[in-house]
């Protein structure tokens, strides 16, 4: 698995930074996120999408639709729902293969 994101991770790195300024610690962040957004075929989910229960939202993205909730534990509940059926739809996709 390390071996995987390094493949993916160091190129990126590579192609961005300014050798002269040796500037790579500016990308390291941007670099991260790309990679966390991604999704892995095993799983069929992002690893944002596992930790943090819903698609990734970007500067640029529409708003997305906004929930009212009732009670301010309402919003908790509501993730713990999302984040236990993904972390579960993802075993079950990493089973099959």
């Amino acid at each position: 698995m390390i071996e995987r994101f390094k493949a993916i991770f160091v190129p990126q790195i590579v192609k961005l930074q300014d050798l002269g300024n040796n500037n790579y610690d500016e990308f390291l962040s941007p670099v991260v996120f790309a990679c966390n957004i991604r999704i892995h075929a095993t799983a069929n989910y992002s690893p944002f999408q596992l930790q943090f229960g819903r698609e990734p939202r970007l500067p640029t993205d529409e708003p997305s639709s906004s929930f009212t909730f009732n009670k301010p534990n309402d919003y908790y509940v509501q993730l713990k729902k999302n984040l236990l059926i993904i972390q579960q739809h993802a075993r079950d996709n990493i089973i099959r293969r």
